[in-house]
């Protein structure tokens, strides 16, 4: 009886070793900008919804939190290098979504004015063609 115990709880810790960990992640920081020091530049991950029924272009999403913002793409070279290139616009379907994510499209804060420490958050503004802005307000997590 004792082996089928260990046998049991053996599984149990091999079953969760096994999870994803992804999983563990609230769903709430999917969206967010990673910590970084002052001086320094992180990556802000986030979706942004077109939600009327043109077509609209981002243009630009500022912050205040650096002097410098860009919208990048992570492209795979000829010879197998991963790269980023700055984006000046990226257009949005009408009643369609773009997510800014790891190893896709993302934002880049450079030359950070202030430290950015797990739990405080960051205001981004989005600059479109047709002349409107949205807010986007993410937390700051790994």
């Amino acid at each position: 009886m004792k082996t089928i115990g260990i046998f049991f709880f053996s599984c149990l810790l091999l079953f969760n070793g096994c999870s994803d960990t992804e999983q563990q992640v609230p769903a709430e920081y999917t969206d967010k900008v990673r910590p970084a020091a002052e001086g320094g530049t992180t990556a802000a991950y986030f979706t942004v919804e077109n939600e009327y029924s043109e077509s609209d272009t981002i243009i630009s999403i500022g912050s205040d939190v650096s002097s410098t913002t860009q919208m990048h793409e992570t492209y795979k070279t000829n010879d197998g290098m991963m790269g980023m290139r700055e984006q000046k616009q990226i257009a949005v379907p009408p009643a369609g979504s773009i997510k800014f994510q790891q190893g896709g499209l993302h934002v880049m804060l450079i030359d950070l004015q202030q430290e950015l420490a797990i739990g405080d958050t960051v205001t981004l503004e989005i600059q479109w063609i047709s002349g409107k802005t949205k807010q986007k307000t993410l937390p700051v997590y790994p």
